[in-house]
């Protein structure tokens, strides 16, 4: 019998395949249910897990995400993805590791029951050869992936290795490199229109992106790619020589990567990232940013390679179809310098807190503006933007009580770099509008909830009112408790505390024995003929004349 793992941030979703489809009929004894990635990997450390069902679309931790993690602690666990429809065909393209199967959401019951069968048969398979030779080498394979991505990473950081110990790694991994080897970098950037996307969709272009590099690198280069800790793709090159037939699709490509002298293999490498850039463009229909290193010895020139290309990457930044810029031309220095209207006063928290929502605006176009002006627009310096912007929309929303999450909503926090300045000050406009809508409402239930106050005090404290103790009551300025009262009701306060007194009169003249001095005085008035003349003058006539009618 087998135990299986749901995952689903929408819980009613699991809930419901829990209670409504029969485990028990695929030898399912067990279920466990995770509303999270993070829930997920908790139980996965304290369950025996055989099989993964998960949702594509969390949020923190997406489904891709959460397989990824599996499978780098667990490669031989089955891992089945639902996925929305826009993103089914990504899906089915672009992942390659180790998915059992897509299911499409909503969920057919028939494809589960079939796609389990076969999931729990294949495991029952597995577990008759989990002693073999045969299964310890799959496993081994199936980690491969992974400690080729984390090896290649670290040689990026500068990890150092001896000569012997790189290449018995390398030779471990089946990696057809040498330490000595002369290599080149490949550094790939999704530009614009991929990170308009959900975090989940722009992963599956970059596997997309990836699956599209390697198949044109591979006709004339090995190839080592991994994915760096900036979420750009990095791609180690060196030539395919004579001995790699098996590496080549065809002998015509064996007999010329023979003869490929070092300037032919330059012209072929910019070839094919040229044509890399096309592709993408043509075929996903985004952009992407190439830079192609200068080259040197695998073991001891790739850190400085890596820099290098990455510093050219962040200070250049691509419009929609991205760029290319190869390392081994003649390469200018950029000039940077600093955007000095994000800091000018009144700073962007001031204009939050006075409510200034048009001059908020008027200055995101000047940002936009003065980022086209300058020498170098650099990937830092929409960094720079963004955490500028964030920072004050976080201040504005602490400084009303709550988180930012709270008040507009988690998918309108941005969660990767934006690539543009006017996908930026869009964003940053979008941001603006919901706080706006946000806090005028908060502001607006603030005020009523005060004037709420001030009414109930003065039905309390008739007998002992002054503007002073109804603005000391609600803790505000007596100017502003004046001016906020007839804002929202439309007659003074004074005018309001009249109207009270006058109804509590009329009902005690109707229904209490008390004198008209008494009455005075439970309303507050100190002088019984002066309470007689207001009476007068709001009813025309006495209070005494009141009563006998």
């Amino acid at each position: 019998m087998h135990q299986i793992l749901l995952v689903d941030d929408e819980s009613y979703v699991i809930d419901d395949l829990e209670i409504s489809f029969p485990w028990d009929q695929y030898r399912i004894e067990r279920i466990h249910k995770a509303y999270s990635g993070m829930q997920a990997l908790s139980i996965l450390e304290e369950q025996t897990v055989d099989i993964v069902i998960t949702d594509i679309s969390m949020p923190v931790m997406n489904g891709l995400e959460l397989i990824r993690q599996i499978k780098a602690v667990k490669p031989n666990l089955p891992c089945i993805l639902l996925t929305g429809y826009a993103e089914f065909e990504y899906a089915k393209e672009a992942t390659k590791y180790g998915v059992v199967e897509y299911l499409l959401k909503p969920l057919d019951v028939e494809k589960l029951a079939s796609c389990l069968e076969k999931t729990v048969l294949s495991i029952e398979e597995q577990i008759r050869r989990a002693l073999s030779y045969e299964q310890a080498m799959n496993s081994f394979r199936e980690h491969l992936p992974s400690l080729k991505d984390k090896l290649l990473n670290h040689l990026l950081q500068g990890n150092r290795y001896t000569a012997d110990v790189l290449n018995d790694k390398l030779g471990r991994y089946h990696l057809p490199f040498h330490a000595e080897d002369d290599v080149q970098l490949v550094l790939v950037r999704l530009e614009e229109q991929f990170t308009r996307h959900s975090t989940s969709s722009l992963e599956l272009f970059e596997y997309a992106v990836t699956n599209i590099a390697c198949e044109l690198f591979n006709t004339a280069f090995h190839t080592w790619h991994c994915r760096d800790h900036y979420d750009y793709l990095v791609f180690l090159l060196k030539p395919a020589g004579p001995a790699d037939n098996n590496e080549l699709h065809t002998s015509t490509e064996t007999n010329h990567s023979e003869q490929l002298t070092k300037q032919n293999q330059d012209q072929d490498l910019t070839h094919l990232s040229l044509q890399l850039h096309h592709n993408v463009n043509e075929y996903l229909k985004g952009g992407i940013s190439v830079i192609l290193s200068h080259g040197g010895r695998l073991q001891h020139d790739i850190r400085d390679m890596y820099e290098q290309a990455l510093s050219a990457l962040k200070k250049q930044v691509g419009n929609g179809t991205g760029y290319f810029l190869s390392l081994e031309e003649s390469y200018r220095p950029v000039s940077i310098r600093s955007l000095h209207i994000l800091y000018e006063p009144p700073t962007f928290n001031h204009l939050l807190e006075t409510a200034q929502w048009e001059v908020f605006k008027e200055r995101l176009h000047r940002i936009k503006i003065g980022y086209t002006a300058l020498p170098e627009q650099t990937e830092e310096h929409l960094d720079e933007i963004q955490i500028v912007l964030l920072s004050a929309y976080h201040y504005i929303a602490h400084k009303n009580h709550t988180l930012l999450s709270d008040l507009i909503g988690n998918e309108a926090i941005p969660r990767v770099p934006y690539r543009s300045v006017s996908q930026l000050t869009d964003w940053a406009e979008n941001m603006l509008d919901r706080l706006q809508v946000k806090l005028e409402e908060q502001s607006f239930d603030e005020q009523h909830d005060v004037i709420h106050q001030i009414k109930s005090f003065v039905s309390a404290n008739l007998h002992s009112l002054s503007l002073q103790s109804i603005a000391d009551h609600v803790s505000l300025h007596p100017v502003y408790v004046s001016k906020l009262f007839k804002q929202f009701q439309g007659i003074s306060l004074s005018e309001y505390i009249l109207s009270v007194k006058m109804d509590l009169a009329l009902y005690l003249l109707n229904h209490s024995q008390d004198k008209v001095y008494e009455i005075s005085e439970k309303l507050g008035y100190a002088n019984s003929q002066y309470f007689i003349k207001v009476f007068r003058d709001k009813f025309g006539m006495t209070p005494q004349e009141y009563r006998e009618q």
